[in-house]
């Protein structure tokens, strides 16, 4: 019986464990977001370190296919933000690319890609595109 109650004890303890590791884990590194409102894009990252001790340095690099357009830097314990707006032209693809670097170790980059549709919805809303594909198009 002491034994039966040994060995729950252990497996309570080692579920409990798990589960507190699990909850401090976060996603490592970030996916850039890049929306318009009307011909202006708006450039968002949030880049995660593995803790919040890391020296995390974040670029935002805004293309207009392989055109530099601008670019937004920001570093931090733990993690860098972005948010920046832009001009853009209407009906141009624009790829956003983050690169970033923890604790000086260059990191894998990530980038997305959409095309400024360039007007606003008849409604008043404003639709966000799907990567490549706009609403407003009429092609």
């Amino acid at each position: 019986m002491k034994r039966r109650v040994v060995v729950i004890i252990a497996m309570l303890v080692t579920l409990l464990t798990i589960s507190a590791e699990a909850v401090g884990l976060r996603a490592i590194g970030g996916m850039p977001r890049l929306t318009f409102n009307g011909t202006t894009a708006h450039c968002v990252v949030v880049c995660n370190g593995d803790k919040n001790t890391d020296e995390v340095k974040a670029t935002l690099t805004l293309y207009q296919g392989s055109t530099y357009v601008d670019s937004w830097s920001a570093s931090g314990k733990g993690k860098a933000y972005i948010s920046e707006d832009c001009a853009v032209k209407s009906g141009k693809s624009y790829v956003l690319k983050l690169t970033y670097s923890i604790n000086g170790v260059s990191e894998p980059s990530a980038s997305v890609t959409a095309t400024c549709p360039g007007r606003r919805a008849k409604t008043g809303l404003h639709m966000q595109p799907q990567g490549d594909v706009s609403p407003w198009d009429k092609s």
